[in-house]
């Protein structure tokens, strides 16, 4: 992918390689593997597919978009009311959680 001036895209300033593969539905035999993949591929600052299944945390989303506090300041001023805030855009940092 050539890289774009987008926040959260995989291309976000730097050209970008999109790997894909496909499973069984095997939820928990995808979580048990996930942090090997993701090891493997930490050197190269991956960012994971927003739509796709990852164990990243806020940190982690944080080390590779860089301009995620500003998204989510824009997400924040425009739904202040939370209406499209879920549990795991809360874990990855990308809104804040409500009381």
């Amino acid at each position: 992918m050539a890289a774009d001036d987008l926040w959260l895209s995989p291309a976000s300033g730097r050209d970008s390689i999109a790997i894909h593969f496909t499973w069984v539905n095997d939820p928990a035999g995808v979580a048990a593997v996930l942090p090997d993949v993701e090891s493997a591929l930490a050197p190269f600052r991956a960012r994971p597919h927003w739509g796709k299944v990852h164990a990243f945390d806020r940190p982690a989303i944080e080390r590779v978009h860089p301009r995620l506090a500003d998204a989510r300041a824009v997400f924040e001023r425009l739904d202040p009311d939370g209406r499209f805030v879920n549990e795991h855009l809360v874990r990855v940092g990308a809104r804040e959680a409500r009381n």
